[in-house]
């Protein structure tokens, strides 16, 4: 590649939680209206295993192409040329002469593709080595590691990951024009949804999406509180609610539904984020943590409200229009928190929530609810 000749073939190294893959998104958009001719492709880290028959990339079992899981928000982007996934926890039960192996097929499938930019979407060493095993010419991250050649300096508590994502892709050569973030629905999965809703007496609109899972249980909300708020929204407005999750978050729904005063309609799906994002798109606003269908309701339109810690907001609170992109926190002083840090403490004895999740009222939480869908 000339030193001013537009890239060819592009990757992105990321994470794989369903957040952070939704707030790639607009970087991804830009990449690809900035570099309309090049291959973009995605390469995962993935945390969790959403689908054991994923097919193998090259003749290393470890680089994978997804057939479902997170990898549903760029396998759904029309911007993304492909993707594939490392199964991370199988990466890290190598050891020794496995591990090596393991490591060594992953730069050779790097090095096949021929990248000539690769973009790393996290500040990890790892990312770093294998950008620059890849071979590329332009290697892209934050920091002062020497095995980038394009640095940013701007961290994700300095304007938050929506615009450090997209920084990175303008350290690439791209203009970003919005920030935007995207998930198209399927019909198939939108007509599917229509029908569970219907089967479960609700209306294909108009209710309130709640969703109490999140990735650590200090970043969740006390079921207690969550069951408060559906009470009231069920006996106050007289909204109907649906109470909704993933196989990863049955026992927080359980818990919830089980501390409700009222029934409750609850979906536990392993249909996959599809299916999720379908019923998020019907609904009026979605109740939830500072998680992935936080991001997924606001990608597909719908009003969100999350209840996030208290110093979350530096780097999570990346939505400009606060009326439909809220977020709650508290601002009393946590026996547990550091002076600008939640250090994400739950008190003893207890499953769910750190200090300050906990010190968010449910009035509060109902009152912002009533507020936003009167607006």
């Amino acid at each position: 590649m000339a030193p001013h000749s537009p890239p060819g073939r592009i990757l992105c190294i990321s994470e794989g939680q369903l957040g952070d893959l939704l707030i790639l998104t607009p970087a991804l958009r830009a990449l690809k209206e900035s570099f309309p001719a090049a291959h973009l492709a995605v390469l995962i880290l993935q945390r969790r295993v959403y689908d054991e028959q994923g097919a193998s990339a090259n003749d290393d079992p470890v680089v994978k192409r997804p057939v479902g899981g997170t990898a549903a928000v760029l396998l759904n982007d029309p911007h993304v040329d492909s993707v594939a996934e490392i199964d991370r926890a199988l990466l890290r039960q190598q050891s020794g002469l496995s591990r090596l192996r393991a490591e060594a097929g992953i730069i050779r499938w790097l090095r096949a593709q021929r990248f000539d930019t690769v973009i790393c979407t996290f500040p990890q060493d790892r990312f770093f080595l294998w950008a620059f095993l890849s071979g590329a010419r332009v290697r892209v991250g934050e920091g002062d590691s020497l095995l980038l050649n394009r640095r940013i300096h701007t961290g994700k508590g300095e304007g938050g990951v929506l615009k450090y994502c997209c920084s990175l892709a303008e350290a690439a050569g791209a203009k970003v024009s919005s920030y935007e973030t995207r998930f198209t629905v399927p019909n198939s999965a939108d007509a599917a949804a229509v029908v569970q809703l219907r089967s479960l007496g609700l209306p294909d609109r108009g209710f309130v999406a709640v969703h109490p899972g999140a990735s650590g249980p200090y970043r969740i909300w006390p079921p207690a509180s969550y069951a408060r708020v559906i009470d009231g929204l069920q006996e106050e407005s007289r909204l109907p609610v649906l109470l909704c999750g993933g196989e990863f978050d049955r026992e927080v729904v359980e818990a919830v539904r089980a501390s409700c005063t009222h029934k409750v309609k609850t979906v536990i799906s392993s249909e996959g984020v599809e299916h999720l994002a379908a019923l998020l798109k019907r609904a009026s606003l979605c109740l939830s943590n500072n998680s992935g269908p936080r991001h997924l309701a606001i990608a597909v339109g719908t009003p969100s409200l999350a209840v996030i810690p208290r110093f979350d907001d530096r780097e999570w609170k990346i939505y400009p229009d606060e009326s439909r992109c809220a977020t709650e926190q508290s601002a009393a002083s946590c026996p547990a928190c550091g002076a600008r840090e939640c250090r994400n403490v739950i008190p003893e004895g207890e499953r769910f929530g750190s200090h300050c999740m906990r010190a968010v009222s449910a009035d509060s939480v109902l009152r912002r609810i009533n507020a936003m869908l009167r607006s």
